[in-house]
């Protein structure tokens, strides 16, 4: 009885997710979704008490990594100033793309797009402010490994510099059309240009890099 009411439910979850994706969340009616899965419009929301947990559901797999990637982030292997040598740098942020972008570009979109009244609807701005978070405790980590570096860092920056970030999800995100040279070209300047400028705010010079 348990795995039939698991199986119903992960019907439930791949039809709603098609139909946002199509329709958008605001056109899709959990009847829809219902009549779609098989199930009794009634029985549904046994499973679900309406269209704004099911977006939570559908947008699950897409949270789970962000949250992987906001640990890896702060893991101490980046602390390590050797995170701003151009390769490694670039490595870090392409397995990025790949792994966070690229394979959630459809729950990005929602995510975007599509959560306007719901619970979700400020989701991603309430992530730069997390990333902007993650970035001063970042940088207070490389502080207390490296203590001859700089710090004073302006918050206000930082967040800018978390709008950046964000803006380059947002543009690989909407542009599906970008081909493997055009992607990499994007990580590699945005690599080279963060490099130069964090090396240059944090008082990084070339012979630390075995420190």
């Amino acid at each position: 009885m348990q795995t039939q009411k698991d199986e119903i439910r992960r019907q439930i979850l791949r039809v709603a997710r098609d139909e946002f994706l199509k329709h958008g969340v605001k056109h899709t009616s959990m009847k829809t979704i219902a009549t779609r899965a098989g199930v009794a419009v009634g029985n549904i929301y046994n499973y679900y008490a309406g269209k704004d947990e099911l977006l939570k559901a559908v947008l699950a797999p897409l949270f789970n990594a962000i949250e992987g990637y906001r640990a890896q982030n702060l893991d101490v292997t980046y602390t390590s100033l050797d995170i701003y040598r151009y390769e490694v740098y670039y490595e870090m942020m392409r397995r990025q793309v790949v792994s966070l972008i690229i394979p959630y570009r459809k729950e990005f979109r929602l995510l975007l797009f599509e959560t306007a009244g719901t619970s979700l609807e400020n989701y991603f701005d309430r992530l730069s402010e997390m990333n902007c978070d993650d970035g001063r405790t970042y940088i207070e980590h490389v502080k207390a490994r490296y203590p001859h570096i700089t710090a004073d860092v302006s918050t206000h920056f930082i967040r800018i510099l978390c709008e950046l970030w964000a803006g380059l999800i947002k543009h690989i995100v909407v542009n599906d059309g970008l081909n493997e040279a055009e992607l990499d070209r994007i990580i590699s300047n945005y690599v080279r240009f963060g490099i130069g400028g964090w090396k240059n705010l944090l008082g990084i010079d070339a012979d630390e890099w075995t420190l």
